[in-house]
């Protein structure tokens, strides 16, 4: 079996709760609309955390990979830096950081000669994966600032 088949089919079985999440609210409304957003971050945030970490696995003979992981290790201090505002409840700001922070380390990872060594099943995975990922947060953006819904109005 390829292996980039496993990848793919393991990176959308991953995305399914940021989906879920991110629908959760529209269809549930003010009872747990707040409670899934955070969770929604709080998943980001997890898996933003592990793509920093794997800057960590890339060759070391390739080009510029010192700074490779630390823009990696800058990942991972964002995903963290995600708990600590849904913790100080700027939950939009850590949406928005979100949708930022997933589709700009695709490009951070499209840069690397690793990546352009990939297959191209694995890229438009990547590429796709990122995209859905956001999209999801753009969801749970439009529903925190909409005036009707948003959670904190209640």
């Amino acid at each position: 079996m390829n292996i980039d088949y496993i990848k793919a089919t393991f990176g959308y079985i991953g995305f399914v709760p940021f989906a879920i999440l991110a629908i959760i609210p529209w269809i549930f409304g003010e009872t747990i609309a707040q409670t899934a957003i955070i969770f929604q971050i709080a998943y980001g945030s997890i898996i933003l955390t592990f793509l920093g970490g794997m800057a960590w696995g890339w060759r070391d003979d390739q080009k510029n990979q010192k700074i490779n992981l630390a823009i990696g290790i800058a990942y991972s201090l964002i995903g963290c830096m995600l708990l600590l505002l849904i913790y100080l409840q700027f939950i939009l700001s850590a949406l928005l950081i979100s949708v930022v922070s997933f589709q700009s380390f695709y490009y951070f990872e499209r840069s690397t000669e690793d990546f352009v060594k990939r297959s191209e099943d694995y890229m438009h995975f990547r590429k796709m994966l990122s995209l859905l990922v956001s999209i999801s947060f753009l969801i749970s953006s439009a529903y925190w600032i909409n005036p009707y819904s948003n959670p904190l109005n209640f």
